[in-house]
C-alpha cells in the first residue's frame, strides 16, 4: 500500500496541502489529475522524501517513511523529462538505481528485458528517441526493486502517436508488478489509458473520481468559475 494520511504543507501563509489523504493498493494504477498550482508537485516531493509535511504521514508497505530520506523509501520513481544522466550509457543509467543496496543485478536483467531494451544498452540517451528515454527511466525505476511507483509525467517527451504505443506497455508492465502505483498527469485521454482508478487534487485536497472525464469537468468548471 502506498498511502497518505491528513498531509498538510504551507510555506509561508500560503496554505498549499490541507488535509490530503489518498490509498494506492497493490495491482492498483491510480491517476491523480490536477491544475497547475493545484498542489500536485508538493504532494510528490513529500512522497518521495524532498520535502517533509507540516502535519500527516506517509506509508509505503506497511511502513512509515515521513521522516525517512528518499533513498530509503524503496519508492521507485520516475520524473517529467526521464531525468537520465546525458554522460552515462543506458546500462549505467539503468545501475544507477542500484546504489545504496537496492535491486541487484537479476532485477536490472528482468527490467532491461521486460522493456526491450537489451540493443541500447550501450547507447546514450542523446542517442534516444523520447519513447526509448521514458523506457530506460521506468527500467532505472524497477531495477531498484520498488515497493511503490510514483510516475510524474513520464512520457511528456513523447509525441501522441507514440504514446499509443508506449502507454499500453507501461501499463500492462506495471499490472505486472502488483504493487502500488500513483501516477501523475494533466492529459485526460492519457489518464484513461493507463490508469485502473482515478483521483482529482483541487485546492489542496485529493477526492476520488469515477472517470478522467469527470475529473477534466470538474476542472473546466473551476476553470470558469475562476474566470480562466
Amino acid at each position: 500500500m502506498l498511502e497518505a494520511k491528513n498531509l498538510h504543507k504551507s510555506f509561508g501563509s500560503h496554505h498549499v496541502l490541507k488535509g490530503v489523504s489518498l490509498e494506492v493498493k497493490p495491482g492498483e494504477i491510480q491517476v491523480l489529475i490536477g491544475l497547475n498550482g493545484s498542489g500536485k508537485t508538493t504532494l510528490q516531493r513529500i512522497l518521495t522524501g524532498i520535502l517533509e509535511p507540516d502535519e500527516g504521514k506517509v506509508s509505503i508497505g506497511g511502513k512509515d517513511v515521513t521522516s525517512s530520506l528518499p533513498e530509503d523509501r524503496l519508492l521507485g520513481y520516475v520524473p517529467q523529462n526521464t531525468g537520465l544522466f546525458r554522460h552515462l550509457t543506458v546500462r549505467d543509467n539503468i545501475l544507477y538505481s542500484l546504489k545504496n543496496g537496492r535491486g541487484s543485478e537479476e532485477s536490472f536483467r528482468e527490467a532491461v528485458e521486460l522493456l526491450d531494451l537489451e540493443s541500447y544498452l550501450d547507447w546514450r540517451p542523446t542517442q534516444l528517441s523520447g519513447g526509448y528515454k521514458s523506457r530506460v527511466a521506468l527500467a532505472r525505476a524497477l531495477a531498484s526493486s520498488p515497493r511503490a511507483m510514483l510516475l510524474d509525467e513520464p512520457i511528456s517527451e513523447v509525441d501522441r502517436a507514440k504514446k499509443e504505443y508506449v502507454l499500453p506497455l507501461f501499463r500492462q508492465i506495471l499490472l505486472q508488478l502488483h504493487i502500488p502505483v500513483l501516477y501523475i498527469t494533466h492529459d485526460p485521454w492519457e489518464a484513461g489509458e493507463i490508469g485502473t482508478s482515478y483521483s482529482i487534487m483541487r485546492n489542496g485536497v485529493v477526492e476520488g473520481i469515477a472517470s478522467p472525464e469527470e475529473a477534466f469537468s470538474v476542472i473546466r468548471q473551476q476553470a470558469r468559475d475562476s474566470g480562466e
